[in-house]
């Protein structure tokens, strides 16, 4: 196990596998649980003020984290699949919350920086889009990356399904059972059980 990671964690539960290229630039932040993952090429950048991760989760090949000071929080039983991306965050308020029984599919992004909360019994398809922060755009006097970042939480609640290549924009919450087609832009707040689709989403139908 390189480095000797789990004696540089907060704290490590069993059945730890790290693999040997594995980079975890502040280990100590860390709080591992039971029989946690991090295959080949996975990269902990910065130092968030905590990175809680619980039991039987897995980091696939290439997943890649940044931010400081930014925490993540990760429930039970949750899949990052390889070449997700993950942004904790750089300010004091910034953090990535996943719940239990969740899976990312291959290359989705989650920024955390206005708050980014995800609930249990997700599924995220391919190339999800979860963007808590932007350019200040409705500024003019200068370019717009000089002005900083604009962010506002997201929040997907329990049992929801994004097809791919879904994008959720700023300040939206995803409702309960909702369902999302493959390649909607979701710019507002969904209602429970719905099925929508389109740029921007709308409301097709009801799932109950």
């Amino acid at each position: 196990m390189p480095d000797g990671y789990p004696d540089r964690f907060a704290s490590c539960g069993g059945d730890v596998k790290i693999a040997e290229d594995v980079f975890i630039e502040h280990p100590e932040v860390m709080e591992i649980g039971d029989r946690v993952t991090f295959m080949r090429g996975v990269y902990i950048m910065g130092r968030p003020k905590r990175f809680a991760i619980g039991d039987d989760v897995t980091f696939y090949p290439n997943v890649f984290h940044q931010g400081s000071p930014g925490r993540v929080t990760i429930g039970n039983d949750v899949q990052f699949f390889p070449n997700c991306y993950l942004s904790s965050g750089d300010w004091d308020t910034s953090f990535i919350e996943v719940g239990d029984h969740t899976h990312f599919a291959p290359g989705c992004i989650l920024y955390g920086w206005g708050g980014l909360k995800v609930g249990s019994y997700n599924a995220i398809a391919a190339g999800c889009m979860l963007s808590t922060v932007s350019q200040f755009t409705d500024k003019t006097e200068r370019p717009m990356v000089t002005y900083g970042e604009n962010a506002d939480p997201i929040t997907l609640e329990d049992d929801v399904y994004l097809g791919a290549s879904v994008v959720v924009n700023q300040g939206v919450t995803v409702r309960r059972g909702c369902v999302v087609g493959a390649n909607s832009v979701v710019l507002e707040d969904t209602e429970e059980y719905g099925f929508y689709v389109g740029v921007p989403a709308r409301l097709r139908r009801k799932r109950r």
